[in-house]
């Protein structure tokens, strides 16, 4: 085996066909993503025979003189394969220690146990993995739960190996299924956003966040992803046009009145017709307002409502839901199920068994932060899996002690500063 730094080449073609697990963030589109946002990038790996067969990008984080190196959600390699990943990062310590590293974190894209969607332990913790990483000098950053980390440790993953749209949607619990056919039976569309419209995205996206108070991103984070990902980044819009919807009510309306004349036309009406016109009346009394009401709405709002929006991620091992928005207002048309249930099926039309509804917060209990998060992507039957976490190590001791000693001289010293100006 031979440690070495890949071309950008050999890193794509071994992100585009490795069989193991590996994250949008370690995708070779995210290197000019990197390099863009100012933070150098080095691309390092393992030949055998000439193949890569394991690899990661490492982002270069300017740090007292030197770099931190960190690699999000890498490496990539074969995780029961103990000896490579001994040697990769017996490696990387060498190379590591030539080229400036101060201290080095990799967070990787390693599952530690998995769960079911009530979160019933479906197999052991690995354990083993994270003790072969710590035997290495690396300190691990614990189980971790919530959203205070440097990446999700915990995702929320719907199967679809060996399944069928109608199987999977057998397993989804009553709401879904009811919200997912609310949001048919309205003609609710979607359609790929371009990387020029991605404004409608961020409409929808910065209306739940201050919504909700989610974590924000600026503008310019999104349009980067975009800009360097291209079709590999994509944005679903879930949206109704009311002059189809309305002609569509007004067909069902006629529909209704032609039953309705047809049964009032027989004589010696039946208990049974008597029940089924009183029904054909409520219904009308429905349709008609529902008419009315969508007219007003035309009036006032336009005939295109834009619903709901989001940023999928796809790489070689699955689509990755990134981040979402949806109008409020508009909730009744359920846009967010209808943007799901398309992504869904575009993971049966191009073959990925995995559909990532991705972070919750480990915190599955009632008063979780995120617990409505956590019962919506349960009612899809998404099941839990738990990552091994983040893993740090320090390759310059002086340097890195010398660091941190400047570094709590200074806050020292923005304390004094600060108990002086509050006397004053």
């Amino acid at each position: 085996m031979q440690f070495a730094e890949l071309t950008a080449k050999e890193y794509r073609e071994f992100m585009n066909s490795t069989p193991y697990m590996s994250h949008y963030f370690q995708m070779a589109e995210n290197i000019d993503n990197r390099e863009e946002e100012k933070s150098p990038v080095v691309l390092l790996g393992v030949k055998e025979n000439g193949k890569v067969i394991a690899a990661s990008l490492f982002s270069k984080i300017p740090t007292f003189g030197s770099y931190m190196y960190y690699s999000n959600r890498g490496p990539v390699l074969n995780i029961n394969n103990q000896a490579l990943i001994r040697f990769y990062f017996e490696s990387l310590d060498k190379y590591l220690k030539k080229h400036q590293c101060l201290t080095v974190k990799i967070d990787p894209y390693w599952i530690y146990r998995t769960y079911d969607k009530d979160v019933n332990a479906k197999t052991e913790g690995n354990d083993e993995l994270i003790e072969l990483i710590q035997s290495l000098g690396y300190t691990h950053g614990g189980f971790t739960r919530g959203y205070s980390h440097t990446q999700v440790r915990w995702m929320s993953v719907l199967y679809l190996d060996a399944e069928t749209p109608q199987s999977i949607m057998k397993q989804f619990d009553s709401q879904r299924k009811r919200n997912i056919k609310k949001a048919q039976k309205y003609g609710v569309k979607i359609r790929l956003l371009a990387e020029d419209e991605i404004d409608l995205f961020l409409d929808l996206y910065r209306e739940t966040e201050e919504r909700t108070g989610m974590i924000a991103r600026d503008d310019e984070y999104f349009r980067r992803f975009k800009r360097h990902y291209g079709d590999k980044a994509i944005m679903p819009l879930a949206y109704i046009d009311l002059d189809e919807h309305i002609s569509d009510l007004s067909a069902e309306q006629l529909d209704l009145e032609t039953k309705h004349d047809q049964l009032m036309l027989a004589d010696n009406k039946s208990e049974k017709q008597l029940k089924k016109l009183s029904d054909l009346d409520d219904q009308l009394k429905k349709i008609q307002q529902n008419i009315l009401d969508m007219n007003e709405l035309k009036k006032t709002d336009g005939s295109i409502l834009n619903l709901a929006s989001g940023m999928f991620f796809e790489n070689n091992f699955e689509i990755n839901y990134f981040s979402g928005g949806s109008s409020h207002k508009y909730s009744q048309f359920m846009g967010p199920y209808a943007m799901h249930w398309y992504m869904i099926n575009y993971c049966f039309e191009h073959q990925f068994d995995r559909y990532n509804f991705y972070g919750v917060s480990g915190d599955f209990t009632e008063n979780g932060e995120d617990y409505g998060v956590y019962r919506f992507k349960r009612g899809f039957n998404a099941q839990i899996e738990e990552l091994v976490g983040d893993f740090t190590k320090t390759i310059n001791k002086p340097k890195e002690t010398l660091h941190q000693a400047v570094t709590k001289a200074g806050v020292g010293a923005r304390k004094i500063k600060s108990l002086i100006n509050r006397k004053k």
